[in-house]
C-alpha cells in the first residue's frame, strides 16, 4: 500500500493541480495533506477534492508536518510530495514508485528538478520502516529545512539502498514568487543558514 504525504503551507494556489495529478495514480492508494498551519484556503481545496485533510494549527514545519502525516498513513512505502510542484505527472510519480515498490531499493530521490540539487529534492519514495525510530522521529520533527538531509543520512546508517529517478518537466515555484520579496527572501536564507548549520555540526 503507497500513502502519498503532501506538507502544505499556503499552497492554495498550487494544491489543486498537484493533488488532481496524485489522484490520477491509480498505484497511489491514499493521500493525505496536511495544512501545516496554513491560513488561507489549503485546507478546504484539499477538502473539497475529497483527500484526507490534516489542519494543523501552528506551522511545524515540512519536518514535523511530515511526522503529523506519518501517523495516519497506512501505507507500508510513503510518497512525499511537496504541495507548490510544477509539471508533476503520472508518469513521473510512476517511475519514482517503481524501484521501492519492487523492492530494487529503499529510497528514491526526483532528480533534474531546476534550481534543487538533487540530493535536496523533497519529491521521495521511501518504505516506511525507514521512519521506524524514535530518535530519527525527534530530529525529523524538528528538522523543518532539513528533511532531505536527515533522510539521506538515514539511508547511509542503516546501509540500504537508494536511487535517483530523473523527473521530466517538473520544477518547484521559488519563494520569493510564493511569497513576495521581503518573505521569500527571509525564508530562502533561512533555508540556507539551517542547510549551513546542519553541516557544521556533523
Amino acid at each position: 500500500m503507497i500513502s502519498c504525504l503532501i506538507p502544505a503551507y499556503n499552497e492554495e494556489k498550487y494544491i489543486k493541480d498537484v493533488i488532481e495529478v496524485v489522484k490520477t495514480c491509480n498505484f497511489v492508494d491514499e493521500i493525505i495533506v496536511i495544512s501545516d498551519g496554513s491560513t488561507d484556503k489549503t485546507a478546504e481545496i484539499a477538502e473539497s477534492l475529497e483527500v484526507k485533510v490534516i489542519r494543523l494549527e501552528k506551522n511545524l514545519g515540512k519536518g514535523g508536518a511530515i511526522v503529523e502525516g506519518l501517523k495516519y498513513a497506512q501505507g507500508d512505502i510513503i510518497l512525499l510530495v511537496d504541495a507548490d510542484l510544477r509539471g508533476l505527472n503520472y508518469e513521473n510519480l510512476y517511475r519514482l514508485v517503481k524501484p521501492v515498490l519492487n523492492n530494487e531499493v529503499e529510497m528514491t530521490i526526483g532528480s533534474n528538478i531546476p534550481f534543487v540539487a538533487n540530493k535536496y529534492s523533497g519529491l521521495r519514495t521511501v518504505k516506511k520502516f525507514i521512519f521506524d525510530d524514535k530518535d530519527f522521529i525527534k530530529k525529523l520533527k524538528n528538522s523543518d529545512y532539513n528533511v532531505e538531509n536527515l533522510l539521506n543520512d538515514r539511508i547511509r546508517e542503516l546501509n540500504l539502498k537508494m536511487k535517483y529517478v530523473k523527473m521530466k518537466g517538473v520544477r518547484n515555484v521559488h519563494k520569493i514568487k510564493k511569497y513576495g520579496f521581503r518573505q521569500g527572501l527571509k525564508r530562502t536564507l533561512r533555508m540556507y543558514w539551517e542547510l549551513f548549520y546542519y553541516f557544521l555540526k556533523k
